[in-house]
């Protein structure tokens, strides 16, 4: 911002009382300096020295008192140091002329200084308008959302315009005998509107509206014209990231639903064989099961994952034993390689038994999967008002940048989705189940030294009908 420089005319008018006292001191300082002067020059040529009170009233505080100025310092002049002195009695004609002569430079020097003033307050009025044209335009440009950058720029405007308040809106908004309403319009259409209260001055609202309202207007229009341009930009990418996700869904899903069934059709061949004996028909007939049972499974976790992102999967919440979902769902994943820890008097949680199961079956699976064959650690305990169940493996380990990728659909690392086999699905749907049961999921692991995912699920008040469970089977290691 540019600071306009400094004048020697002031751009407001003393007070009268300030005028006044100007006027008086300045002719007696310039009596004074005559009377000092007089033995230096002829006193008729010294009535310059009152010019100089005459000028400074003139430019200050305007034609009346820069004339009265000049009355006062000719009847000073004619008073103290023209024959005969003492008396108001002017005996010399060319003394007229020099109080003619003081009053028309009271009056070119007022003049000029009111049409300074008026050309100065102008150009401010303008530096400031150009500093508000472009202050909205770095607010409303320049925030990440148009919303946010209305009520800096409404406070803003009342305070250029001194008023009690000021606002921009977007659309029509209705005047009333509290506000008006300015519309502001983009080519055709009415884009907002400047809310002013109604006893905003007139003259205030003719400078708004022929100087403020064009702004204003320009300004808003590019900005939501930058914003549809950006929600373009958003949903453009949104679907990008769509087709790719759909892409990368339909190459995993394709390949994981077509092992199985190549290997179910070339079993089925096999049995159509005459030569098949009969420990290979077995054999066969037990691949065929192994693969209907992984498609089914994998079918599962589909149609899981479907409500999931669907939002149908509502929980059916009823008091439940975490104990009991982590057993059955153990036997699901594979019961000989868990070791349980569990309290005895671990508390029954508000939660969908089934979910929670299928949950804790898809994180073992993993901990199993990735395990290498090596016993995985179940604890689950009460830490305050919350139960936490902590799975721990000891695998590879997961690397610090995969640890939240791990539970988005069908997201292997690279490591892993070489050496094991998965179809990506498992982390998300425990974490979809899991939260949709008020609960949370983290994962802590370090490369090299195995992996611990730990569940938390609240603990709410137990009714007294229903009793804390007191179960503490141990599973085979």
């Amino acid at each position: 911002m540019v600071t306009p420089r400094s004048s020697i005319v002031p751009r407001a008018r003393p007070s009268w009382a300030v005028g006044v006292a100007v006027t008086v001191s300045g002719v007696a300082v310039a009596t004074l300096a005559v009377e000092g002067l007089r033995h230096l020059a002829p006193v008729i040529s010294l009535s310059v020295v009152y010019l100089v009170p005459i000028l400074a009233v003139s430019a200050s505080s305007g034609i009346v008192l820069g004339a009265s100025t000049s009355i006062l310092s000719a009847l000073a002049f004619n008073f103290f140091f023209l024959e005969p002195t003492g008396r108001l009695t002017i005996a010399d004609s060319r003394n007229w002329v020099a109080l003619l002569a003081f009053i028309v430079v009271a009056l070119v020097t007022s003049t000029m200084a009111e049409t300074t003033r008026a050309r100065a307050a102008e150009a401010e009025e303008r530096r400031r308008e150009a500093d508000l044209g472009a202050e909205l335009a770095r607010t409303l440009l320049g925030a990440p959302r148009l919303s946010e950058s209305l009520a800096m720029v409404s406070r803003r405007l009342a305070e250029l315009l001194d008023a009690r308040s000021a606002s921009v809106e977007l659309g029509v908004v209705a005047a009333d005998d509290r506000r008006i309403a300015i519309p502001l319009i983009d080519g055709e259409s009415r884009i907002g509107s400047l809310v002013l209260p109604a006893d905003l001055p007139a003259t205030q609202q003719e400078r708004v509206r022929e100087r403020v309202v064009p702004v204003l207007e320009s300004v808003l229009a590019a900005a939501l014209t930058r914003e549809r341009l950006q929600a373009d930009v958003v949903e453009t990418a949104a679907l990008r990231r769509s087709d790719e996700m759909k892409t990368a869904v339909l190459r995993s899903v394709s390949h994981d639903l077509r092992t199985p069934v190549t290997a179910m059709l070339a079993g089925i061949s096999a049995l159509r064989s005459a030569s098949v004996t009969g420990d290979e028909r077995e054999q066969v007939e037990a691949d065929i099961a192994d693969s209907a049972t992984r498609l089914s499974v994998l079918i599962d976790k589909l149609l899981d994952l479907s409500r999931l992102q669907a939002g149908t999967a509502s929980p059916n919440r009823t008091w439940s034993s975490v104990d009991e979902a982590l057993r059955e769902a153990a036997e699901h994943a594979g019961g000989d390689v868990f070791q349980f820890s569990i309290d005895q008097q671990l508390p029954l949680v508000r939660a969908d038994a089934a979910q929670l199961e299928r949950a804790f079956a898809n994180l073992l699976e993993n901990a199993a999967r990735y395990g290498g064959g090596l016993p995985v650690s179940v604890r689950a305990r009460a830490v305050g008002d919350r139960v936490m169940i902590r799975v721990v493996d000891r695998g590879p380990g997961i690397p610090l940048f995969e640890q939240e990728r791990i539970f988005t659909p069908f997201y292997r690392g690279e490591a892993t989705a070489r050496s094991v086999a998965g179809s990506g699905l498992g982390l998300a749907i425990a974490r979809g189940f899991i939260e949709a049961n008020g609960g949370k999921v983290v994962v802590e692991s370090l490369p090299g030294q195995g992996t611990t995912f730990v569940i938390t699920l609240p603990i709410e008040a137990v009714d007294d009908d229903v009793a804390a469970p007191s179960i503490n089977r141990v599973l085979p290691a």
